[in-house]
């Protein structure tokens, strides 16, 4: 059952870790499909304007909403984009094969598991060919359930995608993807242990303990700076290297 209803804040920082709240630019769930709030949002930037996809909470279940922005003060609303029950869409910064791509997590309850899909767009509203890309793994940190990080970043090996993953106990790490340059249907390699896993007091206990789950990132040359939710409580950030990443995923 819901105890809080979520929503949007713009915060803006010019160093990436000292952050100002704009309160006069919150964003709160709208319509019939957003009654229990929007949350979980994604960001992404393609051609000048950015992309917000959330999830969006209604007693009619949940599934993908988008607004999009050019300035961050006036906001376009596209309604739902992916039908419920679906949540964790990430799009692709740029097209492949004249086609958008965006990772996804339609999430199962009879048949089937909580995986991460595929889909391909030519306008980022109208989603098609959607395919299983990547399962949950019986056994390891990733069992339960998986969905899309923040948008995939391309590299010289492949599109590099941070995911979370949840085991039996309901705890959340991160992990990698390594998705083929022009074909991001194939996985070339994926991450044995997480990169990164509850360890500090903050991300063991809060409002929902022993996890990590990120939504966002800034990358500068090698490093990426990742954003983070610790327990549902607290924001935090972590900086990582590609190539070290990239040396621990396993084909």
């Amino acid at each position: 059952y819901l105890t809080t209803l979520s929503h949007l804040r713009l915060a803006s920082s010019d160093n990436g870790i000292d952050f100002e709240v704009h309160n006069d630019k919150n964003i709160f769930g709208l319509g019939d499909h957003e009654t229990f709030g929007i949350e979980d949002c994604r960001v992404t930037h393609i051609d000048g304007t950015y992309f917000l996809t959330y999830t969006a909470v209604s007693d009619n279940g949940y599934g993908v909403g988008m607004i999009s922005t050019t300035n961050w003060s006036d906001f376009h609303r596209h309604g739902i984009i992916i039908s419920g029950p679906n949540k964790d869409c990430a799009f692709f910064n740029e097209q492949i094969n004249e086609k958008y791509y965006c990772l996804h997590r339609p999430s199962m309850t009879i048949v089937g598991g909580n995986d991460i899909w595929l889909a391909q767009s030519s306008d980022l509203e109208h989603w098609g060919k959607h395919q299983c890309i990547a399962r949950t793994r019986p056994g390891m940190w990733d069992s339960v359930r998986i969905g899309a990080g923040a948008s995939p970043i391309k590299t010289e090996k492949g599109w590099l995608e941070i995911y979370h993953g949840a085991d039996e106990d309901n705890r959340y790490c991160l992990g990698a993807l390594l998705l083929d340059l022009a074909d991001p249907s194939r996985v070339i390699a994926r991450s044995k242990e997480p990169i990164l896993e509850p360890e500090m007091a903050y991300e063991k206990s809060g409002f929902f303990g022993n996890v990590v789950f990120t939504n966002g990132h800034i990358v500068d040359g090698d490093k990426i700076t990742l954003y983070y939710g610790a327990s549902d409580e607290f924001i935090c950030a972590a900086r990582l290297s590609i190539a070290e990443i990239l040396n621990v995923l396993q084909s």
